[in-house]
């Protein structure tokens, strides 16, 4: 018997093509929707973030300048000659007040050149400058530094000197820069007073960007009569000439020193104008309470805020310090 062998098939299965894995058109809109919100988050926190910085670096100047302003204006007033015999000059005006009185310290001459000649004193005073540029004007506070002869032997005829002469030293009056009008005036050396061209090459700036420059005393307490004792007070315009030609500083426990500043960034924005937006009150003198400068601008400021330019109302700051004498 014969046996058939059966036939083996082979079925060959052909490759399955790979399964490609994709995005749908709605998966896709909500991805690029997610990033877009995502981006847009980010955007504003680096926004944030960047006039975080940019106001902080501007504060950071303001107080920079400031601080190096005030911290010169103190040490001054801490080597004044203190003498009733030696007067002072705080010139109060609408806006920026001039102050000048004689301190030991380094100061400039173009005609004492040897040590022999120039004493350790000289006279030291502050201004508000305002300096013109092409495009707008700069305001910068200046300090003023000009040295004194030990005696006026002809070098320098129209300083004033402070000297002590005799046996013992009997202290020479140098009553030279208020007057008696406290203007500079009846002084031997008013030229400094009247902001004359001439002695501009012995000031030097402090701080720049100042809009303000307010100087306020605070006298001592009179307790010459134990019945009728006067407070410290504010001396008024009136009265600081005629402190000053009696008893120079010695009668001040304090000078209040408030200036504005405002930071560079916003001073170049601006208006050419914006400046005279700023109304600030001049300091007042009361016999009842001690009005610092410093409150009154706060109030005077906020009360205005809305009304000044943007710029100005971003960047002006306010400082002041009671300098003890």
């Amino acid at each position: 018997m014969q046996t058939s062998n059966p036939q083996k098939t082979h079925i060959h299965l052909s490759a399955r093509p790979p399964y490609r894995a994709g995005f749908t058109l709605v998966e896709l809109m909500v991805s690029i929707s997610v990033l877009a919100i995502l981006g847009g988050l980010v955007s504003q926190l680096m926004g944030s973030a960047s006039r975080l910085t940019s106001t902080s670096k501007q504060s950071s100047d303001c107080d920079s300048e400031a601080r190096y302003a005030l911290n010169q204006i103190a040490s001054d007033l801490a080597r004044r000659v203190n003498r009733k015999d030696v007067d002072a000059c705080l010139s109060k005006q609408t806006g920026n007040d001039l102050l000048y009185f004689f301190s030991e310290t380094p100061g400039y001459s173009k005609t004492l050149t040897d040590t022999k000649s120039r004493s350790p004193v000289s006279l030291v005073g502050y201004r508000v400058k305002e300096k013109k540029t092409d495009t707008k004007s700069v305001w910068e506070l200046q300090r003023y530094s000009r040295a004194l002869a030990w005696a006026n032997t002809g070098k320098d005829p129209e300083m004033p000197y402070v000297i002590l002469t005799g046996s013992p030293a009997t202290p020479v009056p140098a009553s030279t820069l208020s007057g008696t009008d406290g203007k500079g005036t009846g002084g031997t050396f008013p030229s400094v007073i009247a902001q004359q061209d001439s002695e501009d090459q012995y000031y030097q700036t402090i701080a720049e960007n100042v809009l303000r420059f307010e100087v306020s005393l605070l006298r001592k307490p009179d307790l010459t009569d134990p019945r009728n004792p006067v407070p410290a007070r504010m001396l008024s315009d009136a009265e600081i000439a005629m402190e000053f030609s009696r008893n120079g500083l010695t009668n001040i426990s304090a000078v209040v020193v408030t200036i504005a500043l405002i930071d560079a960034q916003n001073m170049a924005r601006l208006p050419s104008d914006g400046i005279s937006a700023l109304r600030l009150p001049d300091s007042e003198a009361s016999s009842t309470v001690i009005k610092y400068p410093l409150d009154e601008w706060n109030k005077q400021f906020m009360s205005q805020i809305a009304t000044v330019p943007k710029a100005m109302a971003n960047g002006v700051r306010f400082y002041q310090r009671v300098i003890s004498l």
